[in-house]
């Protein structure tokens, strides 16, 4: 029967062609569209008109503004105002004859917006409003999500929305129906971009168990797996009695403290590879169609939880494909009242590590403001870290859009500053690892130590990076590797950590880093014993050389509030933000592993932020610096930033749009560094460093 069940999927398109190497199955486009880089101011309106009155509770001005949002004179104001790209309307699920009269909007917005210059994307639903499609697509009842007893995925359990499922992506008639739906968008209406929403899965314990996800779960196994792999992974490697895992609940949270099933395991790296398998397959189709179109997608980059386990986000897949990507996590830059900085700096850093860039709301009425997270700060966080993107600035409004004196600034600051923002790459002297059996399948130990050491190096103004386990493979670009309760490190990780610090590199590990192999198999002694100089967890920090390179123990990162209990469905929020009570320790651990002086050195408060950059096509240096406690001016910020070995620094230009004019600042050179002072920080400040051969 599975034979059969699998030469129909086959035939009918289901995709079920895993490569030897699962996790990387689809090729990686080579040229990207070059727009994307240019500069993104975005603005939104995509809900279609259908969907506004299926939903209800709209007012009267949401429908008569509608077409209006869409409308000539619209597009002219958002020209006017710095916009460069409108996300719009393509196709919620309601089915294409019902959503006709809102396609044809679309249609005559996206000739208006290229008429003034705007590139406009389309936002194409996840969902199936069975009561419109059912009757215009054929076989569009088996596209829905199932969860483990058979029944079918809502949107919301909240009752408002059941009036739409879930759409399974791994559904080959699904897939087929998006592929009309990108066609109708590139190639009739001639958008420029195509947005995918929930470009992740309903979360655990309610994820697909649809007969193709079934399906594939199994021939993912026997890509992954030799037989003999499989009978020293699970005592057997017959898999035709393979199911996705029921976890004997259809509503979370899971308590289980950590993921030692290998089936749980297994499945949730095949959910994480199922969703950028799909993601890429789109961002193929659309190469196809068009190259210059780019692809966006909605998966939430929650690096402060089990993301990859909950909803089969692993962002070292899903972002090999793609331009952009949305991340409508909660943290919204801000300076609390007992001392939190609040940010998406690391949601910022893991997408630019891999190419892209992020849709984050800096202003309009999804991204309500609050008093201590006003635009202009959003804005500045969003100038600091993002790959030239200032992200959704507002709702699309009848005249164009709708903003703060502060937010024009900001936009006139971006456009004008083209010739030092584009292009330009950031400098890491540590990479912080979120490994995937650690963070995944130990959550409640792993990731309130990397996030609160990573909230130490943002704060103590450390450069650093965000990696995955793809990165373990090339370091050099990095001086330090901090593993922050990484327990769980395969032979070939260790190995690769271990020559890193032999050629010269510093490690920082904290507590039972090693203690397991990706598995979770329990070692008898640390993986890394020979770095480390003990073979079992310490009590007291050790610091010792190896080889060329330095090693830092450290027996835990102390977190000041107590982290949520342990379980499997974990999140680490910003509630819990407070720099760890050895949070000095950590900072001088990392500057003595580097060996010599940090890339940048900014004497500031706890409540600023710095992010070094370069521009190699110039010769520049970008010193952004952030203050979150926006209310109070920092003044006389002193830097030192260390100097490409070959080249000296000529003048340091300090700009800012909080006012006043750009300024010359005098330098004070050093042996391969140079000195400045940067006289006021209001919210947000850029010093460019000129170099000049030596």
């Amino acid at each position: 029967m599975a034979v059969r069940l699998l030469v129909l999927l086959a035939l009918s398109g289901g995709l079920l062609a895993w490569a030897q190497s699962p996790e990387d199955t689809v090729p990686v486009r080579a040229r990207r569209p070059m727009w994307i880089k240019e500069g993104v101011v975005m603005a939104g309106n995509w809900e279609p008109l259908s969907f506004i009155r299926r939903r209800g509770g709209q007012s009267y001005a949401d429908e008569e503004n509608w077409s209006k949002e869409r409308s000539e004179a619209a597009a002219r104001g958002l020209k006017q105002a710095g916009v460069t790209l409108v996300i719009t309307n393509l196709q919620k699920g309601m089915g294409l004859q019902a959503e006709a009269a809102d396609i044809e909007a679309t249609r005559r917005f996206t000739r208006y917006a290229h008429k003034y210059g705007l590139k406009v994307g389309g936002y194409v639903g996840a969902t199936l409003f069975y009561e419109s499609l059912f009757a215009e697509e054929p076989g569009s009842s088996d596209w829905k999500q199932v969860n483990e007893l058979g029944q079918p995925m809502y949107y919301s359990y909240s009752g408002a929305q059941t009036f739409r499922y879930t759409a399974c992506r791994n559904n080959p008639g699904y897939h087929r129906f998006l592929e009309k739906i990108m066609r109708l968008g590139v190639s009739d209406i001639g958008l420029d971009l195509i947005h995918f929403d929930q470009m992740e899965g309903w979360p655990e314990p309610e994820s697909c168990h649809c007969r193709y996800c079934a399906e594939q779960f199994r021939q993912y196994l026997r890509a992954r797996y030799s037989p003999a792999e499989l009978d020293r992974r699970y005592g057997f490697h017959r898999l035709d009695g393979i199911i996705p895992p029921p976890f004997g609940i259809t509503r979370g949270p899971i308590r289980l403290p950590e993921l030692t099933n290998p089936l749980m395991q297994d499945w949730a790296r095949f959910r994480c590879a199922s969703y950028a398998r799909r993601y890429g397959e789109y961002d193929a189709f659309l190469e196809k169609l068009n190259p210059e179109v780019a692809l966006e997608g909605n998966p939430n980059l929650q690096l402060n939880s089990d993301h990859g386990f909950q909803d089969g986000v692993d962002v070292s897949q899903l972002l090999l494909h793609g331009d952009v990507v949305w991340s409508e996590e909660p943290n919204h830059a801000e300076w609390t009242s007992d001392g939190r900085l609040i940010s998406k700096i690391r949601s910022f850093k893991a997408a630019r590590l891999m190419g892209k860039s992020l849709f984050v709301y800096t202003g309009g009425r999804y991204g309500a403001q609050s008093e201590g997270s006003p635009p202009r700060l959003r804005l500045a966080e969003a100038m600091a870290y993002n790959d030239y993107n200032l992200g959704m600035v507002g709702d699309v409004a009848p005249t164009g859009i709708e903003l703060t004196p502060a937010a024009r600034r900001y936009i006139r600051y971006f456009e004008r500053h083209k010739p030092d923002l584009s292009h330009t790459r950031p400098i890491a002297d540590a990479a912080v690892l979120h490994g995937f059996a650690s963070n995944e399948f130990n959550p409640g130990a792993a990731i309130p130590a990397v996030t609160l050491f990573e909230q130490t190096l943002i704060q103590t103004k450390i450069p650093f990076e965000i990696i995955f386990d793809r990165q373990l493979d090339d370091l050099s670009r990095y001086r330090v590797l901090v593993l922050a309760e990484q327990d769980a490190l395969g032979d070939r990780q260790v190995e690769a950590i271990r020559r890193f610090v032999q050629n010269g590199g510093g490690l920082v590990a904290t507590g039972t880093t090693s203690m397991m192999d990706e598995a979770r198999r329990r070692r008898g002694r640390f993986a890394l014993a020979d770095l480390f100089g003990a073979e079992q967890p310490l009590r007291q920090i050790v610091r010792r050389d190896f080889g060329k390179g330095r090693v830092v123990y450290i027996p835990a990162v102390e977190a000041q509030v107590a982290p949520p209990r342990p379980q499997m469905t974990y999140d680490f929020p910003n509630a819990y933000w407070k720099l760890p009570n050895n949070y000095r320790q950590l900072t001088d651990a990392v500057k003595w592993a580097a060996g010599g002086p940090l890339s940048a050195t900014v004497e500031a408060p706890l409540s600023v932020t710095a992010e070094l950059a370069e521009r190699p096509a110039s010769h520049l240096l970008l010193l952004h610096l952030v203050n979150f406690d926006f209310r109070n001016p920092v003044k006389n910020i002193d830097a030192t930033l260390r100097i490409p070995e070959g080249w000296a620094a000529g003048e340091v230009v300090s700009s800012s749009p909080d006012g006043g004019a750009a300024v010359r600042l005098g330098v004070t050179p050093g042996d391969g560094q140079v000195k400045f002072r940067i006289p006021e920080l209001q919210v947000y400040n850029l010093a460019v460093v000129h170099l000049v051969k030596k």
